[in-house]
């Protein structure tokens, strides 16, 4: 398989997604402000608020375990059709998505076909005080095989994760019913001090506000962690990343 964009995959699929609604209340995530160990989760709650599900019934979203983004070398192709290759430096993120609230009032015995679809979207975002750069996840089976002999658990990339909710896993269940995926960007700017990771697709929350021409946009409720990593643009290292507060729902 090629390599392509996660954007031209969600083109095809956004036409197969359900059209359910309305926002969801702010996760809590870890405020530890230092380099991540390997392997440690961060968690956003997802919480729906009695006002928000008042408004609507179908209402969802996934509590998001999250690892700290990594880095990795990989060999990749060089543009040219040549079939050199390169060590190219890759960032990625692996996440579990996990359904802690009832998805309506039969969601949990609703076969698994008629169940909303998780059609998951990672953006990360570059700033600086001039500009903002961004990246979309993108499907390189090279580096996902690279990634997951490293990481030891088969996280799925976005097109292969896609698929229905899963049932509810109440708090304190031995065992999980998650998603676990893995999302992966290419050609970040190594000058990068400061980013933010966008997970798009974990609620079906909007939200219709006026914009400045008049008329209405759509905003999707969206997951938000925020990252710095104080280093300059040589000999880049993942130790060097850090997160910066709490991640929170938002609309964008």
């Amino acid at each position: 398989m090629a390599e392509y964009s996660r954007r031209d995959f969600l083109r095809t699929a956004a036409g197969a997604v359900g059209t359910g609604a309305i926002g969801v209340g702010v996760g809590t995530g870890s405020a530890w402000g230092g380099p991540f160990p390997a392997g440690v989760e961060s968690t956003a709650s997802a919480l729906i608020s009695g006002d928000e599900r008042s408004r609507q019934s179908d209402i969802w979203a996934l509590e998001v375990h999250f690892k700290p983004v990594r880095m990795e070398y990989v060999d990749l192709p060089v543009p040219g059709g040549t079939g050199a290759t390169q060590k190219t430096l890759v960032w990625y993120l692996c996440y579990r998505a996990v359904n802690r609230l009832t998805l309506g009032a039969t969601v949990d015995e609703t076969p698994a076909e008629q169940r909303p679809l998780f059609v998951p979207e990672l953006t990360l975002v570059t700033e600086s005080d001039d500009s903002q750069k961004v990246y979309f996840d993108r499907v390189i089976p090279v580096a996902q095989r690279a990634i997951l002999a490293r990481e030891r658990h088969p996280y799925k990339n976005s097109v292969e994760i896609v698929g229905p909710i899963p049932p509810q896993t109440p708090p304190g269940s031995k065992t999980e019913q998650s998603l676990d995926g893995l999302a992966i960007w290419r050609g970040v700017d190594p000058k990068t001090r400061r980013f933010k990771v966008f997970f798009s697709g974990f609620s079906n929350g909007y939200q219709v506000v006026a914009a400045p021409d008049g008329e209405s946009l759509i905003q999707r409720k969206t997951l938000v962690q925020s990252f710095w990593r104080p280093a300059d643009e040589f000999d880049q290292k993942e130790s060097e990343i850090r997160i910066d507060g709490g991640a929170k729902w938002v609309y964008r």
